[in-house]
Order: structure tokens, then sequence, then C-alpha cells
């Protein structure tokens, strides 16, 4: 199994000068630090070994987990892996299909909370061999509570209380 990071990758490439010969991802997700009820975006594009027409298939792959307790390296790389060797505890959220030589899809998340936050992987399975090769990349989210809701919601609280406390109730209390 070879693991190249996309950058050395796309390097290589200009340095060679060849348009194709490598499969690679042309755009990878980022790792992104977001407020709890933002809108989030992870793009992934990649470009197939072929110049020709080929089946690539993007799926979209979840993982909640801290980064600590992350078991693949939070950079990206431009990995081929087996076509058993899915995310351990992922669950498959996205898939796109299209016959090609690229492929790329964002992913769109609406209003985060914090358990949204993970692994968010991107794998393209290119057909365009006698074999399926599967090439992935992930990114991390950490959502953050959103700090100005919370406080708003606390006054939203105690201005509620104090609404429910009549002051008849104040006058009886002290005779």
């Amino acid at each position: 199994m070879s693991v190249v990071r996309c950058v050395s990758n796309e390097l290589l490439l200009n340095i060679s000068g060849a348009s194709y010969g490598a499969a690679l991802f042309t755009e990878v997700p980022h790792d992104v630090v977001s407020q709890a009820g933002d809108d989030v975006e992870m793009a992934c594009s990649f470009r197939g070994a072929s110049s020709s027409s080929v089946s690539l298939e993007i799926q979209w792959w979840y993982t909640r987990h801290s980064r600590e307790g992350a078991e693949q390296p939070a950079w990206t790389t431009n990995q081929v892996v087996s076509q058993e060797n899915t995310p351990n505890g992922a669950t498959k959220i996205s898939v796109v299909k299209v016959v090609g030589s690229n492929i790329s899809h964002k992913l769109r998340l609406s209003s985060v909370r914090p358990s949204d936050e993970g692994t968010y992987e991107c794998q393209v399975i290119d057909f365009s061999e006698n074999r399926s090769q599967r090439h992935r990349v992930q990114a991390y989210l950490k959502v953050q509570p959103d700090v100005h809701n919370r406080d708003q919601k606390n006054g939203e609280e105690k201005k509620t209380s104090e609404e429910n406390t009549d002051p008849e109730d104040h006058q009886m209390s002290h005779h």
C-alpha cells in the first residue's frame, strides 16, 4: 500500500509535464473549525489516471470520534486501499457516480451541531483498470458550541423566571 501526499503527487506531475498518467485528487477537503449553527462545505475533486471516460464514484463517509481517537492520520493522503477497507465504525452519507475522467462533489452540512463533529472521508473508486482502486482523503470537523446563542438562551430563561414571579406573591409573603 503506498501513501503519497497530494502536494507531492501534483509536484511530480508538474515536473514531468504529463497531463495524465497518475490518478490524483485535484481538490481535497480541509479540517474545519466551525460554530454550531454554521453551514460547512467540504470539496473533493479527483482526476483519474486515464483521459478516456471510465466509471468513477465518490463516496462520503462520516466517523464520529475525537481527533485524538482518530485511527487515520490527520493529513490528506492520496492512498490506494483495498475495496474492503472502509473506515471503522463509519457511516456512508453520500454516493455520486459518473462516467468520465474527472469527478467532484461538495458535501454541504447545514446548521452543524456538536454531534456532527468527527472525521469526514472522501473516497473515490476508480474502475479504470481490471480491478477497482479506492483513493481517499480525510478532513476533521470541529464544532464549537454557539456561545452567543447559549448566552441568549440563558438570558431568556432568567427573563422568563422573572416574568413568572407575580408581584402579589411577594406582597403576600411579607404579610
